[in-house]
């Protein structure tokens, strides 16, 4: 069986000592802790610290206990919204918040300036390349759409001819 300590299975020593392990590997461990003082050593303690749990007795409770404890609810002051509100952080000192929240605001700080972009140079316009052939094609269109346009004045301004 390979040891519980070096293998970090601690809880298996614990188990043994709490009664919870089957028989085959109860039998395994005891054969383990005859030839291993530090496990022998863990599972000893945690066998004395079962047997004065088993030992201990709770203490009697006073015959009273139950009306002193209505008579301090009854006492006790409903909270307010802004108390409930508060009590969580009233355990906290300001002098251990401070710090925390002057680091919050300088990360805030520190974040801004480095999503801030830096000084962008312009880009320059390109200049577009324009081809000769194209600048042909465009002229011979605009000059059918000019002699389109001379046609159908011609005819607008003539309506009986036809």
């Amino acid at each position: 069986m390979a040891c519980p300590l070096e293998s970090h299975n601690s809880e298996l020593l614990v188990a043994y000592a709490a009664g919870e392990l089957e028989m085959e590997a109860a039998h395994a461990l005891e054969r383990h802790l005859e030839e291993c003082p530090a496990c022998s050593a863990l599972a000893a303690g945690q066998a004395a610290v079962w047997k004065a749990l088993d030992a201990w007795q709770a203490p009697a409770i006073s015959p009273d206990f139950d009306a002193r404890l209505y008579r301090r609810v009854r006492t006790e002051a409903p909270a307010t919204w802004w108390r409930r509100l508060w009590r969580p952080l009233r355990p906290m000192p300001l002098f251990k918040v401070l710090p925390l929240a002057a680091a919050a605001c300088m990360l805030l700080i520190v974040s801004v300036l480095l999503e801030r972009p830096a000084n962008i140079e312009p880009v320059a316009p390109r200049a577009e390349t324009v081809r000769v052939d194209q600048v042909e094609r465009t002229l011979d269109d605009l000059e059918l759409l000019n002699q389109f346009d001379v046609a159908s004045h011609t005819d607008s301004a003539h309506p009986n001819t036809m």
